[in-house]
């Protein structure tokens, strides 16, 4: 595990959990190959230091999520208020409703995919998804709604 880039970018979750696990099963470890989302240093840093331990992965895991979760809401909240109107603004509410209803639906069926569901391997898979999830939506918030380019 030394030799993983612990610097924040593409793949750098994979890199992390990955090597954790990887580090903690006696066989190869595949997930999916998703763009990774901006995690704190304090994050890589506990992962890194978790030893592959499955319970101090998931500990890792779910201080960030509490943290990324804190951040969604603050970046759904300021999208609302950086739309000029109400229409925009329900808009958003929908979209956004529609998303909380189906956002674990990749991460379950990454899970299943990876071969591991229903055992710890398959609940780090879940839960390093979930987080990602969480963290693709929050910058997505940070975003909405695009400028639309000037002249059109």
């Amino acid at each position: 595990m030394a030799g993983v880039d612990t610097r924040r970018g593409p793949k750098a979750l994979s890199l992390l959990i990955g090597a954790a696990l990887f580090a903690s099963t006696s066989g190869a470890v595949v997930a999916a190959e998703p763009k990774e989302p901006d995690l704190s240093p304090a994050f890589q840093q506990c992962i890194m230091g978790s030893g592959g331990v499955t319970a101090t992965m998931q500990d890792c895991m779910a201080d960030e999520y509490r943290l990324v979760d804190r951040e969604l809401n603050t970046a759904y909240r300021d999208a609302l208020r950086r739309l000029p109107n109400k229409a925009a603004r329900s808009k958003l509410q929908s979209v956004q409703r529609l998303w909380l209803k189906t956002r674990w639906d990749v991460c379950t069926a990454e899970a299943q995919k990876s071969g591991m569901a229903g055992g710890s391997g398959g609940g780090l898979i879940e839960d390093s998804c979930r987080l990602r999830v969480l963290a693709e939506r929050r910058q997505w918030l940070r975003d909405y709604p695009q400028p639309t380019p000037q002249g059109r």
